[in-house]
């Protein structure tokens, strides 16, 4: 198969990566009228691992400490993603969470640095800053408006760029099955003590398990059809086509709950979309 073909089944993969993303936050926004966002991590976590423990066997080897700190690193980050998207999803439309989910790009500079001591080249700084003016936008703080839960999506985004980091670090080191069964054991890990801290249920309603079958089965499907994605196509071309997620989301909010972008909403997706579609082929044209 020559680079052309590739590079179309990795644009396909990556458009099919953004519409299962989209379900599992459509039906994770619906698990939440009935479940803790803690207890919907815990339970899409545990079941995710449980589902990578059989492709474990015989791959299980000896690391180093250093590893164990990264894949750390990694799942804390994936959590912290996760739990915070959930936790926005709650309070403020599907489009806006799913667009500031997306600015994990704009801040892995940033985790490079505090991780690797890497300053930010100079000319990173153009579309960095084109991007958070797109963030200003989406959460437009005034003193009249000024939501929480805007925040807390962007909390998400760096969550998922800490992910974003140290899964590079680890994936010359480890195979993609055991960078993600580590993660879902960590988080998994980490939610339980945060449910019962809340009071929830290890036992969920009846009415409940369809949805959190749905938002486990797209999460796996999800992150399997993302490394299909990468190892397909570059980076450069898979960030901004992996964009088209927050319109699916958009989508998803007008039929279900009749939520329609406002003007800030429409001139942030513009803004951060252009920043990375910069920040893309700046790296594309350094390499």
């Amino acid at each position: 198969m020559d680079d052309h073909e590739l590079v179309k089944k990795g644009i396909l993969m990556t458009i099919a990566y953004a519409f299962v993303m989209s379900l599992t936050a459509l039906v994770a926004k619906q698990a939440q009228t009935m479940i803790a966002v803690s207890t919907l991590v815990f339970w899409q976590s545990l079941f995710c691992a449980l589902i990578l423990l059989p492709q474990m066997r015989g791959r299980w080897q000896k690391r180093p400490l250093l590893i164990w700190k990264i894949h750390f690193l990694r799942s804390f980050g994936g959590f912290i993603g996760f739990l915070f998207y959930y936790w926005s999803l709650n309070h403020i439309p599907l489009v806006e969470a799913s667009l500031l989910r997306t600015c994990a790009p704009l801040c892995v500079p940033f985790i490079v640095l505090i991780l690797h001591k890497i300053r930010i080249p100079r000319a990173r700084w153009l579309p960095l800053i084109i991007g958070f003016i797109g963030v200003a936008f989406v959460i437009h703080p005034t003193p009249d408006h000024l939501n929480p839960w805007h925040i807390v999506g962007f909390i998400s985004a760096i969550g998922l760029a800490l992910s974003m980091v140290t899964t590079r670090m680890l994936s010359q080191q480890v195979s993609g099955q055991e960078t993600l069964f580590v993660y879902f054991f960590v988080s998994t890990v980490l939610s339980l003590p945060l449910m019962l801290l809340q009071g929830d249920s290890l036992i969920l309603p009846v009415a409940v398990w369809p949805l959190v079958a749905v938002v486990t089965v797209t999460l796996y499907v999800g992150m399997y059809l993302y490394n299909l994605a990468y190892t397909y196509a570059p980076a450069s071309i898979v960030s901004p086509i992996s964009y088209v997620g927050v319109v699916f989301s958009g989508f998803w909010g007008w039929v279900v709950w009749g939520h329609v972008p406002d003007i800030y909403a429409i001139l942030g997706m513009l803004f951060i979309f252009s920043s990375i579609v910069i920040s893309t082929r700046m790296a594309r044209n350094r390499g």
